[in-house]
């Protein structure tokens, strides 16, 4: 399976990638991101094996991003623990380059970027995956920090796990 962008519609309502959006969405209101205070994964516990977390980083002049926090979920399906790695570092230079698009897009634009494809690590491009892509600020003035949901396309949490916040039932409706 190629790299292809999805429609939120596309991915199974109880993808860890659907419930994270909809809890992004909350927090964003009507800012242009929402503030990296506002966003603790913390609050839907069952994602967070799933969630990955990159802040933005000069190096030398050039912009990177460097992991912050990779999910127990991740590391497992990945084979590898990308803390502290900057993006690329492991994955197939066709994938690390479809990375760094989806960062640039979504530093521009502010909005969520879903998709659905192979791990572009080798040796594991057997394993297909729904990603979200949710940028975050930590002041309100840059994009800085962009929070990264990936799990295998059957993931699918039970009801009880979906429970986190009462909200997001209502949040999910309002997004079909």
């Amino acid at each position: 399976m190629t790299y292809r962008v999805v429609g939120l519609t596309e991915i199974p309502q109880n993808h860890p990638v659907v419930l994270f959006s909809a809890y992004w969405f909350e927090a964003k209101g009507t800012d242009f991101v929402p503030l990296r205070s506002a966003v603790d994964p913390m609050k839907i516990p069952a994602i967070i094996p799933w969630v990955l977390l990159l802040e933005r980083v000069d190096v030398d002049g050039v912009v990177k991003f460097r992991y912050r926090l990779t999910g127990t979920g991740c590391r497992t399906i990945f084979d590898i623990d990308y803390t502290g790695k900057f993006l690329g570092e492991g994955l197939t230079p066709d994938g690390a380059e479809a990375r760094l698009r989806e960062f640039r897009e979504v530093s521009v634009s502010g909005n969520p970027i879903y998709s659905s494809s192979h791990l572009p690590i080798a040796e594991r491009e057997y394993i297909n995956v729904y990603r979200g892509v949710f940028p975050v600020s930590l002041t309100g003035a840059e994009i800085d920090q962009i929070f990264v949901v990936v799990a295998k396309e059957d993931m699918a949490l039970q009801k009880s796990e979906q429970k986190a916040r009462p909200v997001l039932g209502q949040l999910l409706s309002n997004m079909r």
